[in-house]
């Protein structure tokens, strides 16, 4: 009786093991293999930070900000992993069939434009080569604890950060009506045009989540892509550019945050 629980045991742990390893070799082979949107049902987690700082003593908002080590880590944890950081313009041109990516990408978002953003994490974005995406309350830019138009525009030089609109003056989107919204964000985006001096990539956030419907169908009228954040992971075969999902990084380690995009991506399948 004995003998035969301890193969039984024996037995069982093999079959986990031949698994696990099935998989390591699986991953192993596939992980720089591509794929077009009609082809593989990926995940397309899109990160999301707001202001990073030099030390964590300086947090205050915990919710909002990130030091400087932790999100360096973050990062370089992505990219060990052999995750590739993609733009919104390779987005697009995925969801038409234009180009293949592989099964491991995200996009790097920043909202409000902090001057965190250009003092601190762009040292790291330039370490790590990555594209990232800063979305600006634009009648903040250029007061306290904000960056300026010169700031922005460098970044905007670098080849590595888009600059966007997060509206004039963070509103709650839904509390505006759909005309108030568009025309907010139509001239917001205008502004940076001018300022940078080049047309700029469409693409929209909004504040705190708040938004209608009628806003999102007015908007994609206006040809912009529109980010919503409420956690949730985006997926090939339901990617929508009029609503696109983001999830917050915030202190967490690199597996934690992994288990998190797998953990939304079956609970909000």
């Amino acid at each position: 009786m004995k003998n035969n629980k301890r193969k039984i045991k024996i037995s069982i742990i093999s079959i986990i093991l031949i698994f696990i390893f099935g998989i390591a070799i699986y991953e192993a082979t596939t992980y720089n293999k591509t794929y077009y949107i009609s082809e593989k049902n990926i995940e397309i987690p899109i990160f999301l930070y707001h202001d990073i700082v030099e030390e964590k003593e300086q947090i205050v908002y915990d919710y909002m900000q990130t030091d400087k080590e932790t999100f360096e880590k973050q990062i370089k944890g992505l990219l060990k992993l052999n995750y590739r950081v993609i733009s919104y313009e390779e987005l697009i041109k995925y969801k038409n069939g234009e180009i293949a990516l592989p099964k491991r990408v995200c996009l790097i978002d920043f909202d409000d434009g902090y001057e965190g953003n250009y003092k601190v994490a762009y040292e790291i974005i330039k370490k790590y080569n990555i594209p990232v995406n800063i979305y600006i309350v634009n009648n903040c830019i250029g007061t306290t604890g904000y960056m300026n138009w010169e700031q922005l525009e460098q970044l905007d030089k670098s080849g590595l950060v888009t600059i966007n609109t997060h509206s004039s003056n963070h509103n709650n989107f839904n509390t505006l009506n759909k005309n108030e919204a568009v025309q907010d964000v139509v001239n917001a985006h205008k502004q940076i045009e001018q300022k940078l001096g080049h047309t700029q990539i469409k693409v929209f956030t909004y504040p705190c989540g708040l938004y209608k419907e009628e806003i999102i169908d007015g908007l994609e009228k206006e040809e912009f892509i529109q980010n919503l954040t409420d956690n949730k992971i985006n997926k090939s075969k339901t990617l929508d550019l009029s609503r696109l999902h983001r999830c917050y990084s915030l202190d967490d380690g690199i597996f934690k945050i992994l288990l998190k995009v797998k953990y939304r991506s079956i609970r909000y399948n």
